[in-house]
């Protein structure tokens, strides 16, 4: 059993690097300034960013979503670049998805990292989608189980849940830690509610009626409706 789910894991995983490789080659050029996301994922796509870079001679400044990210900026070699201090528009950001559904609207956030990810993405000019076939699906929900992450104050955590559940239904749950007693605390200092909504909302009419989700408390959630204009994966 576990050689067969090793086996699936590896195709998943050459899956991705293709798309990885596919998206660097497509988009990156000299001199430009780009976000780079969090995850499994990312890994591909840094390593064949740096390979370029190297090859050609170029200069292309690296902003993180994430500690992770910086980290593995700094390991391959990059230019490091902070948002703080980019006085214009970011050529694109990568970054990779839980769920993308039909009309191309994605989830996020699964792996905790939030609040970063959506300033850096918000502040490129495109938003390039890395992924395999496995995370495609009809609707949300129908393969991530995961619910849509919110990233919340701590002291507000308690007065979120409620109102996500009473205004919107579903179950909030607050993320617990794997190796730690508590709660996942995210780069930001603050906590991640987990919305596990009903998969037979209307997410068109949600997307006119997110504004109230942004409540007191809510540093941001992530889903993103019409964001993507075409998601790289294979």
């Amino acid at each position: 059993m576990n050689s067969v789910h090793n086996s699936v894991d590896n195709k998943k995983d050459i899956a991705r690097k293709q798309a990885a490789y596919a998206a660097v080659e497509e988009h990156l050029l000299n001199c430009q300034t780009i976000g780079v996301g969090s995850g499994r994922t990312m890994v591909h796509v840094i390593d064949r960013i740096a390979e370029l870079i190297r090859q050609r001679g170029w200069s292309v400044r690296c902003i993180p979503t994430s500690y992770q990210a910086k980290q593995l900026i700094l390991e391959r070699g990059l230019r490091l670049f902070e948002l703080e201090h980019c006085d214009e528009e970011l050529d694109w950001s990568v970054d990779s998805a839980d769920e993308v559904d039909s009309e191309l609207n994605l989830i996020k956030g699964g792996g905790g990292c939030l609040l970063q990810e959506k300033i850096v993405d918000t502040a490129a000019h495109t938003l390039v989608i890395v992924c395999d076939e496995s995370k495609y699906s009809v609707q949300f929900g129908h393969k991530w189980k995961g619910g849509i992450p919110l990233e919340v104050v701590p002291m507000a955590w308690s007065l979120v849940k409620r109102r996500v559940e009473c205004q919107f239904g579903g179950s909030a749950l607050l993320r617990e830690s794997l190796g730690k007693l508590g709660p996942v605390v995210t780069d930001n200092g603050n906590f991640i509610l987990d919305w596990h909504f009903d998969q037979q909302h209307n997410w068109e009419a949600r997307r006119d009626r997110d504004r109230p989700v942004h409540s007191a408390g809510i540093e941001n959630l992530r889903w993103q409706y019409g964001r993507l204009s075409e998601p790289l994966g294979a």
